[in-house]
């Protein structure tokens, strides 16, 4: 499937999915540009991936991407009864200044040149966003995040269960730094000056302090690297 349509460069792009992967590129176009090959996957079964529709709604401001299950049942195997959706690997290419939406539970995802915040919900997929100036909020479950900003000049929000989170800025980010967690790892290559710091919880602001960089966990970790 392959089809483009108008995005404002003020937009909105909102994807929804569940398995597979999404590669997100930008440029100055104000469209979006969608491609989606649907394959059944390692375990899944053929005849789903004709009952997977890729739904585009919307035009403007506001651009909605779906994979749509609802017409994938379920097979009776030696092993009871399984359900597997199909993989939907997503290629698409946006606007850079328009933001960004993700839903996934175990899909990759993969962002390049984004100017605009983004918001993603993921389950188990990793999420690697690079070059990117704009705020991030981030939830993950046990999926692994790596982000590097070319600035940093919006707060930002990472929360995860199990996953890595590694950040990397330039070496004269200016923020304030807010990390608690449960059995919380981390490791900074910023030197962090502390307003509190107890069991489980880093508070404390880097060249001076600025915008809020947020992070949460119950047994992952947080890495902070410069450059």
């Amino acid at each position: 499937m392959h089809k483009t349509v108008p995005l404002d460069r003020s937009g909105v792009l909102a994807i929804n999915t569940h398995n597979g992967s999404i590669d997100i590129t930008t440029s100055n176009e104000p469209t979006v540009d969608i491609e989606a090959v649907i394959e059944p996957g390692e375990m899944g079964y053929a005849e789903d991936v004709q009952k997977t529709e890729i739904r585009i709604t919307g035009s403007g401001s506001s651009v909605r991407v779906q994979s749509d299950y609802s017409a994938v049942g379920s097979h009776f195997t030696w092993f009871g009864v399984n359900q597997v959706y199909p993989l939907v690997h997503y290629t698409v290419r946006m606007p850079a200044t328009a933001r960004l939406q993700i839903d996934d539970h175990n899909a990759k995802v993969h962002v390049t040149g984004l100017r605009a915040d983004v918001e993603i919900n993921s389950h188990n997929g990793p999420v690697e966003i690079a070059d990117f100036a704009g705020a991030a909020n981030i939830e993950t479950h046990n999926g692994d995040v790596r982000v590097a900003f070319s600035r940093f000049d919006k707060g930002s929000s990472f929360e995860t269960h199990n996953g890595t989170i590694d950040i990397r800025m330039p070496a004269e980010s200016r923020f304030h730094f807010n990390a608690e967690g449960h059995h919380l790892g981390f490791n900074s290559e910023f030197p962090v000056t502390a307003q509190r710091m107890r069991q489980g919880r880093y508070v404390g602001d880097v060249n001076g302090g600025g915008p809020e960089l947020h992070f949460s966990t119950h047994n992952g970790s947080l890495h902070l690297r410069r450059g």
